[in-house]
C-alpha cells in the first residue's frame, strides 16, 4: 500500500469477501492439522483467514502488518454455505499508522456466524 492509498483511508470504509468451503475443503484441512476426524461445519481458523485475506489484500491492503484479531463465534458455518466475510475501519492512528477494523462474518440469510475486531500497522 502507498502512503497516499494509506491517507485515503477514513473511517466507515469496508471490503468484502464470499466464500464458500466445500466438504473437500474443509477435508482437506483437517488432514493438513493431522485431525483424525473431520469437522462438523467449517473450522474456525478457516473463517478467520477470510479476514487476513480482506485485511492482506483489500483493506487496508498490501503494505499492513497484521498485529491481532478477536473474534466472537455466534453460530457454525455449513460446508457449502454462502459466507460472507467484512473488514470495515473502525479508528486511524495516523501518527503510529495503526487502523482498528471491524471484523463480521454472516451466512445463509444474513445468519451471523461471527464478529470481532483487528488491528493492522502500515510498514511503508
Amino acid at each position: 500500500m502507498s502512503l497516499e492509498r494509506f491517507d485515503a483511508l477514513s473511517e466507515g470504509q469496508s471490503a468484502t469477501l464470499e466464500r464458500r468451503f466445500s466438504a473437500d475443503d474443509i477435508h482437506d484441512w483437517s488432514q493438513l492439522c493431522q485431525l483424525d476426524d473431520d469437522w462438523q461445519g467449517v473450522p474456525e481458523p478457516l473463517i478467520a483467514g477470510l479476514f487476513s485475506c480482506l485485511l492482506g489484500e483489500d483493506l487496508p491492503g498490501h503494505g499492513t502488518n497484521y498485529l491481532k484479531q478477536a473474534m466472537t463465534f455466534h453460530a457454525t458455518a455449513d460446508a457449502d454455505e454462502p459466507l460472507q466475510a467484512s473488514v470495515t475501519v473502525s479508528r486511524l492512528r495516523r501518527d503510529k499508522a495503526l487502523v482498528s477494523l471491524t471484523t463480521r462474518c454472516t451466512g445463509r440469510d444474513g445468519r451471523l456466524i461471527c464478529d470481532g475486531e483487528a488491528l493492522v500497522l502500515f510498514q511503508h
